[in-house]
């Protein structure tokens, strides 16, 4: 259990975390101007790694993240990844024109679950080479709530094939959540080749350190989290 301020390593842990968290706070369906501009305030203020919002509210949050050094992330074919490769991709443009410097894409799952891996690798291929012309990188959520271990291990090796650098558990919306089991194997079957993101029901700074221990370089976090740093006493880095 961290006791933030009782020890300095507790300060420092506090830190560590924060720069690694992508806080998702705004991916809502209901989430308004205002609660993109709340959303940015608190990105700022704990140093977070990226601020997340939907495509629609990229230009917003770009101007209100200026000068923070802390980039705007779009989730692309959000929250299935069912919609066609050309969709993702010119999505994914808009995105980046609009100053996106960070884009997760949902897979295809489906498509992966019915054995057409070349049409799951391409998808990806697609979105990275439009944001390869911006120099970003590209997170390749594979929803381990619809996979075995097996499939899990597959989709890693397709992601990377298709240029992704990382590979992210899933969006929060399908089944199952990060545990310390997929994200050891995912881990694993990356073998340094591409990095990995925990998200899915993370539910306290603890379970944040413990994906990050376990190799995740980056993790997500709502609300929540900013509840549990306040009771903290931790008030942030401005």
């Amino acid at each position: 259990m961290i006791r933030l301020l009782k020890y300095p390593e507790d300060r420092d842990a506090i830190l560590k975390i924060c720069s690694m968290i992508d806080y998702t706070e705004a991916l809502n369906p209901n989430c308004t101007a205002k609660d993109v501009i709340k959303a940015c305030e608190t990105v700022r203020r704990f140093g977070f790694s990226a601020m997340v919002c939907y495509p629609t509210w990229i230009s917003l949050a770009v101007r209100h993240m200026i000068g923070s050094g802390i980039p705007v992330q779009a989730p692309i074919g959000f929250p299935h990844g069912a919609t066609t490769t050309v969709a993702k991709t010119a999505e994914a443009r808009q995105a980046l024109i609009d100053g996106a410097r960070e884009i997760d894409m949902v897979v295809n799952v489906a498509r992966f679950l019915d054995g057409d891996e070349d049409y799951v690798r391409q998808d990806i291929q697609s979105v990275v080479a439009v944001a390869q012309e911006y120099d970003v990188k590209v997170k390749a959520i594979i929803e381990i709530g619809y996979l075995n271990d097996e499939q899990k291990r597959r989709i890693v090796e397709i992601a990377i094939a298709g240029g992704a650098a990382f590979v992210k558990t899933s969006t929060g919306f399908g089944p199952g959540r990060a545990t310390m089991h997929d994200i050891a194997l995912l881990v694993e079957a990356a073998a340094g080749r591409c990095q990995i993101k925990a998200t899915g029901s993370v539910a306290s700074l603890e379970d944040q350190l413990a994906f990050i221990e376990l190799g995740a370089t980056r993790v997500a976090g709502r609300g929540h989290i900013v509840e549990q740093l306040t009771k903290l006493g931790y008030e942030g880095i401005g």
